[in-house]
């Protein structure tokens, strides 16, 4: 991932996304949250749950080896639910700030 760009996280659920009552996408450097996005924040679709990070968002983050990314879920049912962790690098950019 690279500072300053708009990704979009995508996540592929063993379930229909319409299954889900609560979700929340954590990014974490260092051992500590750098940005969170909860259900309405995301988009969901099938069996999808997506979410697109703003320029500014990418901005807040260090350049590091290590960006962490793990998405919770409560189902309707009251279960409970946690992806792995990913892992990826956040890229540098040359020209910073918001274009």
């Amino acid at each position: 991932m690279y500072r300053g760009t708009t990704p979009t996280l995508k996540f592929t659920l063993p379930f229909e996304a319409s299954t889900l009552a609560e979700a929340y996408i954590s990014i974490e450097q260092n051992r500590r949250v750098i940005l969170e996005k909860s259900i309405e924040d995301c988009t969901l679709s099938g069996n999808t749950i997506s979410v697109k990070l703003t320029q500014e968002e990418t901005l807040k983050l260090g350049v590091s080896d290590r960006t962490e990314i793990q998405l919770r879920v409560r189902l309707a049912d009251g279960n409970a639910l946690a992806s792995q962790i990913f892992a990826v690098s956040t890229e540098r950019i040359l020209k910073d700030g918001v274009i």
